[in-house]
């Protein structure tokens, strides 16, 4: 069996190099993750250039096997992968880049201050191709264990991995205020990584920032906080959950006080129980008002286009 060079990486302890050899799984069901620069938008929505992409065909990689804690199996589990830092180090972004947006084949869509040292020795974010290697040194690549849900008779949107899955240390996530944390957390509804957009953070969203009411920016802000993992605005955001304007405005048909059901008036289980939606019980009649009053804002007013400075 080839053995692979030595390597070090910083904060990585205790790994085991073996060869680079891992199972072939089925063409583009996660061996491959996109790398990409957001361009200046001449419009909001899909036709947003990319100023730059590389593709990482993730089977040319030179793996470690290393027992590493993961929030969404909430223990501790032998994994072969590469941590996710020295990925986005092959691209070489551009100094200004200072947000990592990760997309998931689910469309959710959760950012990453890749600059933050802090934030990353956190979260400690490793790109798994699979579980610990067979007796032979080979890797079942994609094949992780199913995540279940206690409660739930009949899931429609069940989280599977093909390819890969992002390993993070805990549910923590910068954007999270401190009565989130412990509720909710992207990192537990996220499948398997597909690609990565770079972008200032600033001007990014910008994009949502229709409306200097300060009740719209309260609401902005809850947007931020708890919504944009899942949720979109015109096309420009995560993909799991309904798009916030089109084809239909959420403001129109999710009023106030319904709003306020539908978000926070649910099981805290809601999640395990098959439903669409996580529990958001931290939200209170204030927030879900001012968050009413941001999608109102978003679903009438003309979204900024994204210009990097």
């Amino acid at each position: 069996m080839k053995t692979l060079p030595l390597m070090s990486f910083t904060g990585l302890v205790s790994v085991l190099l073996l060869s680079g050899l891992a199972a072939a799984a089925p063409p583009g069901q996660g061996n491959a993750v996109e790398l990409w620069v957001r361009g200046t938008s001449p419009q909001v929505g899909d036709d947003t250039p990319r100023a730059r992409t590389q593709t990482v065909d993730l089977d040319q990689l030179a793996l470690v096997t290393a027992n590493r804690f993961d929030a969404q199996y909430a223990q501790s589990r032998p994994y072969r992968g590469i941590p996710l830092e020295l990925v986005l180090d092959r691209f070489n972004p551009e100094p200004a880049l200072d947000l990592a947006i990760l997309h998931f084949a689910n469309g959710m869509a959760v950012p990453l201050p890749f600059r933050d040292a802090a934030a990353m020795k956190r979260l400690s974010p490793f790109l798994a191709r699979g579980m610990a290697p067979r007796r032979d040194g080979t890797v079942a690549v994609g094949q992780f264990p199913a995540l279940p849900k206690r409660f739930a008779r009949a899931d429609a949107r069940p989280i599977s991995f093909a390819g890969n899955k992002l390993v993070v240390a805990g549910w923590w996530h910068p954007n999270l205020g401190d009565k989130v944390k412990p509720i909710f957390s992207p990192w537990s509804h996220v499948d398997s990584l597909v690609s990565v957009e770079f972008v200032q953070s600033e001007p990014y969203y910008k994009q949502f920032d229709v409306d200097p009411d300060p009740a719209v920016q309260r609401g902005l802000a809850i947007y931020r906080q708890s919504c944009q993992f899942c949720h979109g605005a015109r096309k420009v955001g995560a993909r799991f959950g309904w798009d916030f304007v089109e084809p239909m405005p959420v403001y129109t048909y999710r009023k106030e006080m319904n709003l306020l059901y539908h978000v926070s008036y649910r099981p805290i289980d809601a999640a395990e129980r098959g439903l669409m939606m996580p529990s958001l019980k931290f939200m209170s009649r204030e927030q879900a008002a001012e968050l009413w009053q941001w999608l109102r804002a978003v679903g009438t007013k003309e979204m900024p286009k994204y210009q990097p400075r």
